[in-house]
């Protein structure tokens, strides 16, 4: 991988990186230079954007950031279909219930 110096984003930047595995995406590293040029910081949103044949990573514009929430795939019915609230449970599944908190869990 070359390495290139560079003094501000008018100056331009072109490098390689090679994609990584993670779970089931794939992750691309943001070279230092580009990011100290852009002023990225760790755990910063990015919009990512596909035209044609380039992917288009732009910093999320904190004062126009929107949460987006996710489509639940399921109702609450259809996730508690043949529950029965009175049936045995596992020896596994009473552990779960008398495990002791381990974070800020609240019961």
């Amino acid at each position: 991988m070359a390495r290139t110096k560079v003094k501000s984003a008018s100056d331009g930047f072109s490098t390689t990186s090679r994609l990584k595995k993670a779970g089931g995406s794939l992750v691309l590293t943001v070279p230092a230079a580009a990011r100290n040029m852009l002023g990225l910081t760790e755990g910063q949103e990015m919009n990512v954007s596909v035209k044609g044949r380039q992917v288009i990573a732009e910093p999320v514009s904190t004062s126009s950031h929107t949460m987006k929430v996710r489509q639940s795939r399921y109702t609450l019915d259809e996730l508690l279909e043949g529950y029965e609230a009175n049936s045995s449970r596992t020896p596994e599944e009473q552990g779960w219930i008398n495990a002791p908190a381990v974070g800020n869990e609240v019961w």
